[in-house]
């Protein structure tokens, strides 16, 4: 039996726009290959590793992958697949995974295709209801289902046995099987096997999607699932039921020695949701890498929640351990909207917590919402006043964007401010829903402004002595701090200049 799993391409507005290594499929194939062995084959497809590497222009949005209906099915055919399994993680990409879908039905009309991710989840009765190219939808956590579906396919069990799966029956009526238990013990998945992919591409471009990197190579890794919070704007309670499972250390000292000898990599992102929840657990990882002295890089792309990172021995350890950027998800700098969007933040701890970091040597960022539904321009320059008066390194301005299965999509919905149609290539840094307050045009002015004055504000803010001293300085431990700081100021400086060089071609464009 041959599995196909496919990464689709992604359409993007921004040809900064990355995506790293596909960990879910990858998952997902070293997962069956383990269960089954010699009796299927499992293979990856990567549509956008295979042309991510060369944008193509199409009308308003950049192709960052192969679209080509002619390659992507003679692809296939090559495969002979059995089973065709098609990953959808993001809102803003599944017109795309939708595409790929019947791009493949079309070549292979009596091949069942799954789709799984977190946007199939939450969209699984709707979307086979819609569409006729897609059979079945594995909805949260994959690795068992997928596999049961499998056992279904080869005739061992019945398909209405299956939890989590979502499916169309007989009479073409649309079946959602109980939802599936969540893995107890996650040490049951064997470690992602890099392989599937081709590796060589993403350890060359995934210092491209984590910008301020430290070294490379990068790859990305998972220590746990879930989030015990509940942000009205993130849609993880939804998919995780609020549980947070860890990875046993074990496994993940394995997998990370595993991608340093075999890869040569030297900085790992954590793609957690929560990675120090249980402080116990990063004690020890942090003691791991201090006592082996290895020369890694970690950052954790989610950020640390405020009330869990305010701790002197941890931030002493993971900064020993190879930790060397602080980020934490602020999001507003008012406190009537921090209520509103259920994060349990003190800012006068936020703002002692930054200056505490710097003193430690850490660099500095965080993470700003704008624009949700009833928030008032004064409350949007109450957060923009809170970041420029910090002594943070980097802020990072978003406007609140209402996905599906969250509760800020059952607002935008109430409220009647939901557009018939999302945007293709979603771009968390833009608006194109205007709020009771304001308009998505004025959000986008305001979101601009804040990030461009962002360099100039931190330049002045280093060239008053006390500032160097207490907030820059302390980064200067070592060579490699200085160097890694030149390139921070190098980075920064091509994304102000290519801003404004694509603004500049935009308005000639506009011209015409």
């Amino acid at each position: 039996m041959n599995i196909v799993l496919i990464h689709p391409f992604i359409q993007v507005r921004d040809t900064n726009i990355y995506l790293s290594e596909p960990l879910g499929l990858i998952s997902l194939a070293t997962y069956l290959q383990q269960v089954f062995g010699e009796e299927i084959q499992v293979s990856i497809l990567d549509l956008y590793a295979m042309g991510a590497g060369i944008p193509k222009l199409k009308g308003e949005v950049y192709v960052k992958g192969i679209d080509d209906k002619h390659i992507i099915q003679e692809e296939l055919k090559k495969l002979h697949p059995d089973l065709i399994g098609i990953g959808c993680c993001f809102s803003g990409y599944f017109t795309e995974a939708l595409d790929v879908a019947q791009m493949a039905k079309e070549i292979c009309p009596s091949v069942p295709i799954v789709m799984g991710g977190a946007h199939a989840t939450l969209e699984a009765r709707s979307i086979l209801q819609e569409t006729t190219y897609l059979d079945f939808i594995v909805c949260n956590e994959g690795e068992v289902t997928l596999e049961y579906l499998v056992r279904v396919l080869r005739g061992e069990i019945s398909v209405k046995s299956v939890d989590g799966l979502c499916f169309r029956d007989t009479d073409n009526t649309v079946v959602m099987n109980p939802p599936r238990q969540f893995i107890e013990n996650l040490d049951i998945l064997p470690i992602p096997d890099r392989t599937f992919i081709d590796m060589e591409y993403y350890t060359r471009t995934n210092h491209k999607q984590f910008y301020f990197s430290r070294k490379k190579p990068i790859a990305t890794i998972m220590t746990s699932r879930g989030c015990p919070y509940e942000c009205v704007f993130c849609c993880s309670k939804t998919l995780w039921r609020r549980r947070w499972r860890p990875r046993s250390l074990d496994k993940v000292f394995e997998e990370i020695e595993m991608l340093v000898s075999n890869y040569g990599i030297r900085e790992f992102c954590i793609l957690d949701d929560q990675f120090i929840l249980n402080k116990k657990r990063i004690y020890a990882f942090c003691d791991y890498f201090i006592d082996r002295n290895i020369d890694i890089a970690f950052s954790n792309i989610a950020g640390l929640s405020i009330w869990l990172a305010d701790d002197d021995e941890l931030l002493i350890k993971m900064r020993r351990a190879g930790f060397y950027k602080l980020t934490l998800p602020i999001e507003s700098g008012n406190p009537e909207i921090l209520r509103f969007i259920r994060k349990n933040i003190d800012l006068e701890q936020a703002s002692r917590l930054v200056k505490k970091a710097n003193q430690l040597g850490y660099w500095t960022g965080a993470f700003f919402i704008i624009g949700f539904p009833h928030e008032t321009r004064e409350q949007i320059m109450q957060t923009i006043a809170f970041a420029y008066n910090s002594q943070l390194d980097f802020a990072h301005f978003f406007v609140a964007q209402p996905y599906i299965g969250t509760e800020l999509y059952d607002i935008y919905r109430k409220e009647d401010l939901l557009k018939k149609e999302s945007m293709k290539g979603t771009f968390i840094f833009g608006a194109w829903h205007d709020t009771l307050e304001l308009k998505a045009d004025e959000l986008n002015a305001i979101q601009i402004n804040a990030s461009r004055g962002w360099m100039l504000h931190k330049l002045l803010f280093y060239l008053h002595p006390k500032n160097f001293w207490n907030c820059f300085l302390s980064k200067f431990r070592t060579f490699a701090d200085i160097r890694y700081s030149f390139r921070v100021l190098a980075m920064l400086t091509h994304r102000n200049l290519s801003t404004i060089l694509k603004k500049k071609r935009s308005s000639r464009r506009s011209h015409l």
